[in-house]
């Protein structure tokens, strides 16, 4: 078990690290391919669909759950029918989201031209485009959250690598200012068709449980169960939507699509920080239903606990870093064309933002895995609107770093709510999960921090070479002093037990 965890997990890592690069050599890319206007005016787009996500009603994390489940029971009937159940659903919102943005295009494209602009075919050529990566999209959901439920993350992991890589190619050697916003919207679309036929063939390969679409196995009775279970995650995830893409949205609307880029540009760097969290907690969720149906709570107890030690050891000099060497390597990287002072600002906040809830990395992961999800579902709404109405009155009197403070504000108090009821799940004290997994990594990220912005002062971070070098030093640092000052004996022993063998022999 511990084994196909570490083996999905680095799977995931790989997939993550590439679209890093991948977003690395081509943002700069599109921004100058598809200019300010163009480029913002996608991120609305996206962050509507996202929105629009929210018609799955919880279905994702559903699926994963429950298909953990049965196959932890060897329930292979149920398997199925939750499979046929859960592609009839997803491919109905699919296409219903898809005449959307058709209609769309075919009516009013004109509300996406800039002023004293001619034409709208290309933005209606990008909505229809838009259109049909929806209709592929939510059952594609469905197949990839069944390799997830059946914890077989690589597969999936595998072919969003290659379709990462083959779009990245295929839009450096294509892309044209007149052109770039429907390609890239026609690689999409193709791309995610590819991933649905790909992903449904895997399926099907006895290795894997040969699951079979068969939609005369949809079940209402099944559909109401997953519906139950799968509304407190809907909640959730509708709130977290409206939480993270209202920014986009708000910014766009008051001010301009074209000042979009200087607030999602930094954020595409922070987002990178919850998103290696996310990554390296995702294969957990399976993990810790797995374990619930077998009535292993201690053992879950114990895997929560040392598993957040780590990731908050990873999360919190993330962050640090970030606030530092952020701002210069956004200079290089866009080549100066935003104003460092306010990238600064940005980065602050959007860390501070994303990185509180990351300090309880599997909180979501292990309430929704014993169905003690429900407080998501309380309390993320009335905060995703705080955060709402702050970023709307903020963005007013402040411009885009008002976006960003709006974002900040609700985060302190939602998080110790959710952390109160993690800990009272496990049999713990908040203060003791603050002893175990945050306190631990204070005096190393310090000394980590102190040096890393004495270097920035003294030496300046003029390059990327000059970044990587404080980086990598400064990480050599942090990890050394993490490992000799911050982790006990016991969890070196399970530490080095994960090592290959050779690298344990050399250590």
């Amino acid at each position: 078990m511990l084994q196909r965890v570490l083996i999905n997990t680095g799977s995931n890592v790989a997939q993550l690290m590439v679209s890093m690069v991948a977003t690395f050599i081509m943002a700069p890319i599109y921004l100058k391919m598809m200019g300010h206007h163009d480029y913002g005016l996608r991120e609305m787009v996206l962050a509507l669909v996202g929105y629009m996500g929210m018609l799955d009603l919880g279905m994702r994390p559903t699926v994963s759950r429950f298909a953990s489940m049965h196959n932890a029971q060897n329930d292979r009937e149920s398997l199925l029918t939750v499979y046929g159940t859960s592609l009839v659903f997803m491919t109905l919102v699919g296409v219903i989201l898809g005449l959307f943005f058709w209609l769309w295009a075919l009516s009013f494209p004109d509300i996406l031209n800039p002023e004293g602009m001619e034409g709208n075919t290309k933005y209606t050529l990008f909505l229809l485009l838009v259109g049909a990566q929806l209709v592929f999209l939510f059952p594609g959901f469905v197949c990839e959250s069944f390799l997830e439920g059946l914890q077989r993350y690589y597969f999936k992991n595998l072919v969003n690598i290659f379709s990462i890589v083959l779009i990245s190619v295929l839009a450096y050697h294509y892309i044209t200012p007149e052109n770039a916003l429907a390609l890239l919207a026609l690689l999409a679309a193709v791309g995610t068709l590819i991933k649905l036929i790909i992903f449904a063939a895997i399926l099907m390969r006895p290795m894997v449980g040969a699951i079979y679409p068969n939609l005369r196995l949809f079940s209402r009775e099944k559909f109401r169960e997953m519906l139950a279970f799968g509304f407190k995650s809907f909640i959730q995830g509708a709130a977290g939507k409206v939480e993270k893409m209202s920014d986009r949205i708000v910014i766009g609307t008051i001010m301009s699509p074209a000042m979009i880029p200087v607030y999602t540009i930094p954020a595409t760097l922070v987002t990178y920080m919850a998103t290696i969290s996310m990554t390296l907690s995702h294969t957990f969720m399976p993990l810790f239903s797995d374990l619930d149906a077998r009535g292993e709570r201690e053992k879950s107890k114990i895997v929560y606990l040392l598993a957040s030690k780590l990731l908050v050891a990873l999360v919190i000099p993330m962050g640090v870093g970030i606030c530092l060497v952020g701002g210069p390597f956004i200079a290089i990287w866009m080549s100066g064309q935003f104003d460092p002072d306010l990238v600064d600002a940005i980065l602050i906040l959007l860390v501070i933002y994303m990185g509180v809830p990351k300090l309880n990395p599997f909180a979501s992961r292990y309430l929704t895995a014993i169905n003690k999800h429900v407080i998501f579902a309380k309390v993320a709404p009335p905060a995703a609107l705080v955060n709402l109405g702050l970023s709307i009155w903020l963005v007013l009197e402040y411009g885009v770093i008002g976006a960003a403070l709006g974002s900040v504000l609700p985060v302190f108090v939602v998080m110790p709510i959710f952390l109160k009821v993690v800990a009272d799940n496990l049999g713990i004290t908040m203060l003791q999960y603050v002893k175990h997994a945050i306190l631990p990594a204070i005096i190393p990220v310090m000394v980590m921090g102190g040096g890393l912005a004495w270097w920035r002062v003294e030496y300046g971070l003029a390059g990327y070479l000059d970044i990587v070098a404080a980086v990598v030093a400064s990480g050599v640092v942090y990890g050394v002093l993490y490992w000799f000052i911050s982790i006990g004996k016991d969890e070196r022993d399970v530490l080095m037990r994960l090592m290959p063998a050779r690298f344990r022999q050399g250590v």
